[in-house]
């Protein structure tokens, strides 16, 4: 519970009260390794903090899996666009590890930023920090070489390595698992 709250603190200030608005908005739960929180061509009603293990976002290009984003402790996971826009996914959410994850339903989470200017104006704060993430990530993966994505990761997320498929983190950089492997001998 108290990392959410620090994360949430991290962005922006939150009353005691609000704290405590927020935690009775959002559930904690418990899922399996390679459970699937999203499913594709499906409207997303929920997005999710991991407190504990990892998640990805992953869709499906020319028959091969693409893995869009991954999230660890701390970070938020799901099909962002479809949960804001409400249109339908193109992207699957599944746990990697075992996983404790807080979900945030729309609804709720909709009901709470329209009853409460604090979280509003928290949740519009946290909203530009993920832009800036995602902002990021497109000029890594346009800007930097193979060897340069792939030390920006380790650098960022070093457990990455320990906790995640090697095909997995080489999709997510954009690159094939046996550039994957070269690199890694390398650094």
């Amino acid at each position: 519970m108290q990392s959410i709250i620090e994360t949430f603190r991290q962005i922006g200030e939150l009353s005691k009260k609000n704290e405590e608005a927020l935690l009775r908005a959002i559930k904690r739960r418990e899922y399996p390794p390679r459970t699937i929180l999203q499913k594709q061509d499906k409207i997303s009603d929920k997005i999710y903090f991991v407190e504990k293990g990892s998640a990805r976002t992953y869709y499906y290009k020319e028959g091969k899996d693409i893995t869009y984003w991954i999230a660890l402790e701390n970070d938020f996971v799901g099909s962002m666009s479809s949960f804001f826009m409400r249109e339908p996914s193109n992207k699957i959410v599944e746990t990697i590890e075992s996983c404790i994850l807080w979900d945030f339903e729309y609804e709720k989470l909709e009901a709470l930023f329209s009853s409460n200017r604090e979280m509003e104006k928290t949740g519009r704060l946290y909203a530009n920090y993920a832009i800036s993430l995602l902002e990021k990530r497109f000029d890594h993966l346009h800007f930097n070489s193979a060897k340069d994505r792939y030390e920006i990761l380790i650098n960022r997320q070093p457990e990455i390595i320990q906790r995640v498929p090697l095909g997995m983190i080489a999709s997510y950089l954009g690159i094939t698992q046996e550039t994957l492997s070269r690199i890694r001998t390398q650094v």
